[in-house]
């Protein structure tokens, strides 16, 4: 359509020209322009014209261009939305873990980023990320072994603890976990607040218990998944049936731990690796260390109710 309109323009500039220069006449002396108007008309058209030509041949060969930048802008835009819409967060940065290990025998206390206290009994394992950021949780997972948390509270940032397929939530709480891989139970018991205990398993999350409050224990039976919840109470039983069993001093330790809801702590505990055969069950605490004291020589103390000490009988007391 293009080529048709100049061939159009071309003819008719043609047979303008050829008309004017039929008006010549050859006797006289050969004047382009009648006036000065003529002439600066005539310049002014022949301009006009080379101006549409440059313009017409210049739009010809900025249109590649023109599509081409259109593209590169389209693809630009394309990626920074998807750079807005998938950005993590501004405060989101590697999550950095830290891992803490006790050994047999060995007592740890663990002071976490937002002032709460652990206590990991021996024989333990637990992890929890190195900074408690605002606006989530804060998360610890032991994975092996016992221990007493004290959690400050924060309603916040609620404070979960992952072990073996249970998760247990609190604010602002205290309580006991068992989850030794030797043990037949997994065991939760609060000593203060309030907690909220799940398990995860094949048929989904089940909740064990809405709301846990002071004195009451959980015992999980792992192989059946059946699980209770009692009152917790060391008051003696009237007429006790013995139950005799042959222990090491540790192994009486992590008993009474368990049993009685105290952090323990063995010192020195290479000063005796004897095995004593002991009753532990249906009897008052203090009746028991009065016992195990009289029967293997140690010495004990009980620090606000929670944390007893067992001093092994030294090398100078055995003949």
């Amino acid at each position: 359509m293009g080529d048709n309109n100049n061939s159009s323009r071309n003819r008719k500039s043609d047979q303008q020209a050829n008309a004017w220069y039929d008006q010549i006449n050859d006797a006289q002396p050969f004047d382009a322009f009648s006036s000065e108007a003529q002439k600066m008309r005539i310049g002014n058209e022949i301009y006009d014209r080379i101006q549409q030509d440059i313009s017409r041949k210049r739009q010809r060969f900025l249109l590649p261009l023109k599509i081409a930048a259109a593209i590169l802008v389209l693809l630009i835009n394309s990626a920074l939305v998807y750079r807005y819409f998938h950005r993590p967060a501004s405060h989101e940065r590697p999550v950095m873990w830290m891992t803490v290990t006790s050994g047999a025998n060995e007592l740890k206390k663990i002071t976490l980023p937002d002032s709460s206290i652990i206590h990991l009994k021996s024989n333990s394992r637990i992890c929890y990320t190195a900074a408690f950021r605002t606006g989530t949780e804060r998360s610890v997972q032991l994975e092996e072994g016992a221990a007493f948390f004290d959690v400050k509270k924060d309603a916040s940032r609620p404070f979960t603890v992952h072990s073996k397929g249970f998760l247990i939530r609190v604010l602002g709480t205290s309580f006991n976990i068992s989850a030794y891989k030797d043990q037949p139970d997994f065991k939760v018991d609060v000593v203060s607040g309030r907690i909220r205990i799940e398990h995860s398993g094949g048929s989904g999350i089940k909740v064990l218990a809405e709301e846990m409050t002071k004195d009451q224990c959980l015992t999980v039976d792992l192989a059946t998944t059946d699980y209770k919840i009692e009152k917790k109470t060391v008051s003696p039983v009237v007429k006790p049936k013995a139950v005799v069993r042959q222990l090491t001093l540790q192994q009486i330790g992590q008993e009474l731990g368990d049993r009685f809801n105290l952090f323990v702590q063995l010192n020195n505990p290479e000063n005796d690796t004897s095995t004593y055969i002991v009753d532990l069950n249906n009897r008052s605490l203090e009746a028991i260390l009065k016992t195990l004291s009289e029967q293997t020589g140690f010495s004990y103390t009980i620090v606000n109710q929670q944390h007893l000490i067992i001093q092994p009988k030294t090398s100078d007391h055995m003949e």
